[in-house]
């Protein structure tokens, strides 16, 4: 270094007054110098080691000392504190170079103990310790369990932070938790489309997180009525939640999570994952096709068509911003990365007058106050070229950038007069694409010239317009939009997708148990892709009205193709109908025969809509007293909320055999590769969340395991009927917010309900139950008001799960220590009872 304290000599052979001196002493003399890259390599002063982030060093390389200003968004986990070095030196921590520590492993129960026994909010932390039994992640699961501390702390405090909020935030943070998709072998799934284009490979996604997130930690394995007791069927059955089909159709929507980038300030030894931070979707690895749910229905009903949403949907209320900082680079969308070095980047700058700006800049005393994430409460007018976009990606708001999040849509999974589109070039790939959405760029051709160019006045690069819009730009230059062979005056990564001339046709692929596979077939294409085309294996189920094309029928008496793999290949056609002609009698009716979400009224120009009630239902006209497709219908949830629905029912039927046909399927996810992206992936990942949170058994099934946890292993169905009715109303007396899944109400209707504080029921011997066996520990220890010696300051139980058969952060398996069914032998087990700790 500059003051000769520290030097290494090379070679490692001695050398006339030189030692000896293996490049193995750089192990231990290496945190003497703080890293700061590799050569070549630049680095930003902001970054650099504290020790040397200097004023004279600023002052050399021409930077400034001050670190504000620089537009860089960070978070850190939530609820992060510093250490407090007044406490002392207690635990170990796992680094790259510290790999010999002893008891890693165990640290995390020390501190679970410690907590236990000090905390003063002990109602949240057994709350907590409730919670962690049912949403298990068995640490023998996980590869770091026996090195590291922080990573299962962190999934931990999910418990604790939400003991008193709401189950839905729980369901959302452990499903995105990387410990539990290690746990249950989600963690980088991919969908058998893209296993098949990248690798060659049949493969399916993993299935055992969705099949557990329904049995343990939801709906539970049987249909249940209010009070816990099970619905049976005409021969005294329990009926099933879910089938094989059901668990295949969720698995696809647990395909593309990913572990975070890795970051500073947390245990790590050396790159094996981040699994501290909420795991990323990676879009390619997603599933693009629609998924059934446990209803008999989609994963995205009740959701608005993309293709419905207002005209210039980035300008209008509920419209969603979010604060990227100094780079202009999508995060829920995809962009090329040459786009991150080109100097040359042409953005979307919102001129000084725009409304869109003023409410992003939020201004205070003449500064911008930027917030994280932005909602328009009400429509804001276009400014200039605002009036003539389609839509828009990342907005510029005076060197700081904000990414347009589109609000949750869904696309049908086959439409009408579908056109080519070609990326790049004729020689690349083509597919379909809706012209009714803002998916691809215009390409111009001059007469008997193929060779394109764009619209030279386009708005931003990577711009996606609507195709009449690129047929009014490519007038506009007195060209036409055509059947183009490739692009000429940009570079190769500013190209994507390009609207054709050319039409595109929607087939339907129907494998022998009617399971449905989409198959495009563009006018004169060189390439498709294997999820696309009439090979590919992306079967899934639709709901058939009357059969289907089989061998059997000669593939529907010949009007679909034989294929000679099997199955058949029919050609398709869409049909649109209204449900209701009269304004319908309940909001029971609205709910039960519609099922294509409408987007808010209020968002659209004035005057669109004419609005009614009756029946505890509004509805929504284009033209007064007249029910057609285009009607909403707007109804109160029976657990809170509002909802919203067309009046609107699609049908895809065979061509040449009418008689064969399915409701269309809605999808999150587009099937064209470039629109297919994180954002619409997380919101199908949410709606998947909200059908199992909402599904009729959760409450009740939910009720029964916090009950056995508190009070008692055979709760009354008065019993678990309340708790049920806590947990959907989201309020018990004066505990709650109203909203359904609260647990603050769920847990005090546990506590408070008259059977958990019954004197004469104590009397009963079959109530109540036993008490677990760390529990019995802690409150020994609790009650003799156990405090720690001098010298040590940690009070450590060691082998408790060799001792006692339980501890925290020790689970044998997802089960949990204790199957909640479980009969014990004798009266009990006579009786029908069940006695889990026993």
């Amino acid at each position: 270094d500059l003051d000769n304290n520290v030097f290494l000599t090379y070679p490692s052979f001695p050398s006339g007054d030189v030692p000896n001196h293996s490049a193995g002493r750089w192990d231990t003399h290496s945190t003497k110098f703080p890293m700061l890259g590799r050569f070549g390599d630049t680095v930003l002063f902001v970054d650099l080691p504290n020790e040397i982030r200097l004023d004279e060093v600023a002052q050399h390389f021409g930077e400034t000392s001050s670190i504000g200003g620089s537009g860089v968004v960070v978070c850190g986990s939530p609820f992060e504190a510093p250490n407090d070095p007044s406490e002392g030196y207690q635990f170990d921590m796992t680094t790259r170079r510290n790999i010999d520590l002893w008891g890693l492993g165990s640290q995390r129960e020390h501190l679970w103990v410690m907590v236990g026994l000090t905390s003063v909010d002990q109602l949240r932390q057994r709350v907590a310790w409730a919670l962690s039994q049912l949403l298990v992640v068995v640490p023998g699961a996980v590869s770091i369990a026996d090195s590291h501390t922080e990573a299962f702390l962190t999934y931990y405090d999910i418990f604790v932070r939400n003991a008193f909020g709401n189950y839905g935030d729980v369901l959302r943070e452990i499903s995105y938790s990387p410990l539990m998709a290690e746990n249950l072998s989600f963690l980088q799934s991919k969908s058998a489309a893209y296993m098949w284009e990248t690798q060659g490979k049949i493969s399916f996604a993993d299935e055992n997180f969705a099949r557990e997130i329904m049995q343990l930690f939801s709906t539970g394995l049987y249909l249940l009525n209010l009070d816990g007791t099970q619905k049976l069927d005409d021969y005294g059955q329990p009926i099933p939640v879910y089938s094989n089909d059901e668990i295949m159709s969720f698995s696809r929507v647990w395909t593309g999570f990913d572990y975070q980038q890795a970051r500073g300030n947390v245990e790590e030894t050396s790159w094996s994952g981040n699994r501290h931070d909420p795991m990323r979707i990676q879009s390619a690895w997603r599933d693009k096709f629609p998924k059934t749910d446990l209803t008999g229905g989609y994963i995205g009903d009740g959701y608005p068509l993309c293709i419905d949403l207002p005209d210039k949907m980035f300008l209008r209320k509920g419209a969603r911003y979010r604060l990227l900082g100094s780079s202009s680079s999508p995060e829920l969308m995809e962009d090329h990365s040459y786009f991150k070095k080109d100097p040359n980047i042409k953005r979307f700058v919102l001129d000084s007058n725009s409304g869109l700006k003023a409410r992003l800049c939020n201004a205070s005393n003449g500064e911008c106050q930027y917030e994280m994430s932005v909602t328009l409460d009400t429509n804001i007018d276009c400014v200039g070229k605002e009036c003539i976009a389609d839509t828009v990606r990342v907005v510029d708001v005076g060197g700081i950038y904000y990414e347009y999040a589109r609000p949750p849509c869904v696309e049908q999974a086959f439409y009408n007069n579908a056109m080519k589109v070609i990326y790049r070039e004729r020689w690349a790939d083509s597919s379909c694409a809706n012209p009714l959405l803002p998916y691809a760029s215009e390409a111009c051709c001059s007469v008997a010239n193929l060779r394109a160019q764009r619209y030279p006045n386009y708005l931003y690069d990577q711009e996606r317009v609507l195709f009449t819009t690129a047929e009014y730009r490519c007038a506009a230059i007195g060209k036409m939009s055509c059947d183009f062979n490739d692009i000429g005056g940009i570079e190769e990564y500013q190209m994507g997708y390009h609207w054709s001339t050319d039409k595109c046709h929607i087939l339907l692929k129907v494998n022998s148990i009617g399971q449905v596979a989409i198959v495009y077939k563009p006018e004169d294409y060189a390439y498709l892709h294997p999820h696309i085309d009439e090979d590919n294996m992306n079967f899934f189920k639709v709901y058939w009205t009357n059969g289907y094309p089989k061998s059997a029928n000669n593939c529907g008496n010949g009007v679909c193709e034989a294929i000679v793999s099997g199955g058949c290949l029919c050609k398709t056609a869409v049909s649109e109908s209204r449900v209701f002609s009269r304004m319908p009698k309940s909001p029971r009716e609205v709910l039960s025969y519609l099922k294509v979400g409408a987007y808010d009224p209020s968002a659209f120009d004035a005057g669109k809509y004419v609005k009614y009630e009756e029946n505890g239902i509004k509805a929504y006209f284009t033209s007064p007293g007249s029910f057609n497709t285009e009607t909403i219908f707007e109804v109160n949830e029976k657990f809170g909320g509002i909802r919203r629905f067309k009046n609107s029912m699609e049908f895809v039927r065979v061509q040449g055999a009418p008689e064969y046909s399915f409701r269309n399927a809605p999808s999150f996810m587009s099937i064209l590769n470039t629109e297919a992206d994180v954002r619409d992936a997380e919101y199908e990942t949410q709606a998947a969340l909200d059908h199992y949170l909402h599904h009729d058994n959760t409450a009740p099934f939910i009720a029964i395991r916090l009950i056995q946890r508190f009070t008692t292993s055979n709760p009354s169905p008065r019993y678990v009927k309340e708790v049920a009715t806590a947990f959907r109303n989201g309020k018990y007396g004066q505990f709650g917010t109203g909203a359904y899944g609260d647990l603050a109400a769920t847990i005090a209707s546990v506590l408070l309900e008259p059977e958990a504080r019954s004197v004469t029921l104590d009397a009963d011997p079959f109530r109540g139950g036993l008490r677990e066996p760390i529990l019995r520990v802690m409150a020994v220890l609790r009650s003799m008001e156990v405090e720690k010696s001098e010298g040590y300051p940690v009070l450590r139980l060691e082998g408790m799960s060799d001792k006692i058969g339980q501890m925290a952060h020790s689970f044998p398996t997802v089960f949990s220590f204790f199957l909640p069914e479980y009969r014990p032998d004798g009266r009990p087990g006579e009786a029908t009872l069940v006695g889990p700790e026993t």
